[in-house]
């Protein structure tokens, strides 16, 4: 199950740079199109989430953070594993000394096998750790069909 939702993250970070230049480049104008989800997110409001999941994670509250996860993040693993999982790989990197932010970025994807089609926020920060060691960590929301965007991953490397 971690494996499925670190296979998610990636997919996500590796579709990041895609989906950076399909908005810099702006989608084909069609009359009567919706904007993407995403472009109302204000990347404060993101960034200040990605900073409350990080919080979450450092104090052992994994579970709630499943709890109010996205729908998408419940079908991919169930809660014991996604707790057990997040912790094993939080601890394994020690106490965070300091955390700052590196980017935001927003994702219109269409889908693959291992994330679904959606609108995807990513904040990726900078965690320093014991020995002074950088070590990088992407939160990832997104945007569910009800127009909240709800946690949906994280992963420390």
């Amino acid at each position: 199950m971690k494996r499925i939702l670190i296979l998610a993250i990636v997919a996500l970070w590796l579709a990041a740079p895609a989906a950076a230049q399909q908005q810099q480049a702006g989608p084909a104008a069609q009359p009567g199109a919706a904007a993407p989800r995403t472009a109302g997110v204000d990347p404060n409001a993101a960034l200040n989430g990605a900073l409350q999941v990080a919080g979450m994670i450092d104090a052992g509250h994994v579970g709630e953070l499943w709890d109010g996860a996205s729908s998408v993040t419940k079908r991919a693993t169930q809660r014991q594993p996604f707790v057990e999982g997040i912790t094993k790989m939080r601890k394994a990197q020690g106490a965070v000394a300091g955390r700052g932010w590196t980017a935001v970025r927003r994702q219109q994807l269409a889908g693959t096998d291992q994330v679904p089609a959606g609108n995807y926020v990513s904040v990726e920060l900078a965690a320093q750790v014991a020995g002074n060691k950088l070590l990088r960590e992407l939160v990832t929301f997104r945007v569910d069909e009800d127009g909240v965007m709800r946690f949906s991953g994280y992963v420390m490397e």
